[in-house]
């Protein structure tokens, strides 16, 4: 039953690297808008195959950086900063939108492949597991072994659609001006952002 937790937790980091309104999120709200469900779910498809290539990357690049104890060490303090940096970044970001998911899309015959694409170009997801990955098994919560890695794939995998499902429901019937969690998406996360990056820093002074 051990795998449940790394499960769990590609569910919640997914869900938080893809809140924020981005390429891929603005392009399924696009295409859902203009060639409806299906088309919008092919292009989620595309992009689903790519991020669960870049998952497994991510946990082999930890997997090499974790038996270095010096570089798991410097990894920690770049969290820190990063998500410090985040935290505030958010809270002091003004209110979303529209025109952050106002994304032009080109016509394409192939969503599948359109996905794939953009998600190719989006590397962002490899360095945040890669993190999360080193910091969850140095808190004993994550062993790096195969049946894992593929529950913590998963986990990633459902975590994302998710979110993609989320936004297509909330731009179904409402847009971010009337919406209160897109309206507080930038103070959710930076909330969300700096829970992170105090548990980082407590990983720092105590168990260092």
């Amino acid at each position: 039953m051990l795998f449940i937790t790394p499960f769990v937790i590609g569910i919640f980091f997914s869900i938080i690297g893809t809140l924020l309104p981005g390429i891929l999120n603005g392009t399924i709200v696009r295409v859902y808008k203009e060639e409806g469900i299906n088309k919008a779910n092919h292009f989620a498809g595309g992009a689903l195959v790519v991020i669960a290539l870049q998952t497994y990357l991510a946990v082999f690049f930890a997997k090499l950086i974790y038996n270095s104890s010096q570089i798991t060490f410097v990894l920690r303090e770049i969290g820190l900063i990063v998500f410090l940096g985040l935290s505030v970044f958010f809270f002091l970001k003004k209110k979303s939108t529209n025109k952050d998911l106002e994304i032009d899309v080109p016509k394409q015959k192939n969503r599948f492949i359109h996905g794939i694409v953009l998600a190719v170009l989006n590397v962002f997801p490899i360095f945040f597991y890669v993190f999360i990955t080193v910091t969850a098994s140095s808190s004993k919560w994550y062993v790096i072994h195969p049946i894992n890695n593929m529950a913590l794939t998963l986990g990633v995998l459902l975590g994302t659609y998710l979110t993609f499902r989320m936004y297509l429901r909330l731009f179904r019937y409402k847009d971010m001006d009337t919406n209160f969690f897109l309206k507080n998406i930038n103070p959710i996360i930076g909330t969300l952002t700096l829970i992170i990056a105090i548990f980082n820093l407590y990983k720092l002074l105590y168990e260092s």
